[in-house]
């Protein structure tokens, strides 16, 4: 790891194998929350990025994002990396829609809810770094996660159990 984890939110980006840390305000423009801005080193082509959240020293949450860099060095459509059907995207954008509408005029059912949740986590598995990534973000915290941890839905996902940074035998 090029760098270890700080107190707070902090976005990392994997660049030959390693994590390198990104200023929370570059993070910011890149992703177009504050005008934009290209991040240093991030070419053309599709990048694993995460936000690790910590916590009293230990890694508290971590949100994997993927994204395919167009020439500018914006984010551009993926069309989600193949994980989807053009017609689960359908399925997926419609439904993510009403889901997150204020105010919800037509609630998710029952069998729409279950759908939508297996679709997002199809895709937010898709954003996972590599398993050698995954580990390397658990030797640069301080503390691995408490047992209620969001981070372990990160962690267990990429083949790590909890207590240790090694995959399960």
């Amino acid at each position: 790891m090029a760098t270890e984890l700080e107190e707070g939110n902090q976005a990392l980006h994997l660049r030959g194998g390693k994590w390198h840390r990104i200023a929370w305000d570059r993070w910011m423009k890149f992703r177009g929350f504050d005008g934009f801005e290209p991040l240093e080193h991030v070419g053309q082509g599709e990048h694993f990025f995460v936000v690790c959240i910590v916590e009293d020293g230990r890694l508290y949450n971590v949100m994997p994002h993927r994204y395919l860099i167009d020439r500018d060095g914006r984010i551009a459509h993926d069309r989600y990396f193949g994980v989807l059907s053009d017609d689960e995207i359908s399925q997926f954008e419609a439904l993510n829609r009403r889901h997150y509408e204020y105010p919800q005029t037509e609630p998710l059912s029952s069998a729409e809810n279950s759908a939508f949740s297996n679709l997002r986590e199809r895709l937010w598995r898709s954003w996972l770094p590599p398993i050698d990534a995954a580990r390397e973000l658990t030797r640069a915290a301080t503390a691995l996660p408490d047992e209620d941890d969001a981070a372990w839905h990160f962690l267990e996902a990429g083949g790590l159990t909890r207590g240790t940074s090694r995959k399960p035998s």
